[in-house]
């Protein structure tokens, strides 16, 4: 059981990280390409290739992210590897832009958020990869179906939607010039993906309730004491 808690909360935990990075990458265009527009950014204008690395790395890395989390779903071996791959990159991305932020204009806010979440979930992957505990996570969960990747993956989808459907207001402090909320610029595409994750996050838990109350069915049925859910391709 203690296996199969962590195998869950990993996979919640990539599923926000991801949902940071792709926030974050798409809320640094603005800074990558159009320091010019706002007096405060205007300092950055000289350094936006490093910006513009960083924000298409970082998107890239949410997009991985969201592949690993599948991957992890799954139960790939390699998805561990890829996962700390995926942070790993998304944490230097993070470092970078807090730096040069810092320095240019004495802020890290809202790319903080982003680089000690990453780090807390980089954390929580290495201990899993810790003798005894990696064993104890694989072992645990081998023979009990799907059942706890579909309560991960939807819980994980539901809250990266929460996350995006809320990004203007925990992000709208440091995105606010003039009176205009910025972080809410492309309010209609992020609406539509935060809605869409929990759509599809929902999805994941009505299937974990319906393979349970078939297990339950069948149970009843046969008087078996062992309910095992069939395995996918």
């Amino acid at each position: 059981m203690f296996g199969k808690i962590l195998r869950i909360v990993a996979i919640i935990l990539m599923g926000v990280a991801s949902t940071l990075m792709l926030l974050g990458g798409v809320g640094t265009i603005c800074v990558a390409w159009f320091p010019e527009r706002w007096e405060s950014l205007a300092v950055l204008a000289p350094y936006k290739i490093v910006y513009q690395i960083s924000a298409l790395a970082t998107i890239l890395a949410g997009l991985a992210g969201i592949g690993v989390m599948v991957k992890l779903i799954r139960r790939s071996e390699k998805g561990h590897f890829f996962a700390i791959l995926v942070l790993l990159v998304s944490l230097a991305t993070a470092a970078t832009k807090m730096a040069f932020s810092f320095v240019l204009r004495g802020g890290t806010a809202p790319t903080h958020i982003r680089f000690y979440f990453t780090l807390f979930t980089l954390a929580f992957f290495l201990f899993l990869r810790m003798p005894g505990v990696r064993e104890r996570v694989r072992i645990e969960t081998e023979d009990e179906g799907r059942s706890d990747g579909d309560i991960a993956g939807g819980l994980a989808a539901i809250m990266g939607g929460a996350l995006a459907l809320s990004v203007s207001q925990w992000a709208g402090p440091t995105h606010t010039w003039n009176g205009i909320n910025y972080a809410a610029y492309w309010r209609s595409e992020i609406m539509f993906a935060g809605w869409t994750a929990i759509l599809f996050g929902a999805l994941f838990l009505g299937r974990f309730f319906f393979r349970r109350n078939r297990c339950s069915s069948s149970l009843s049925k046969s008087g078996s004491q062992v309910c095992v859910a069939p395995r996918e391709p």
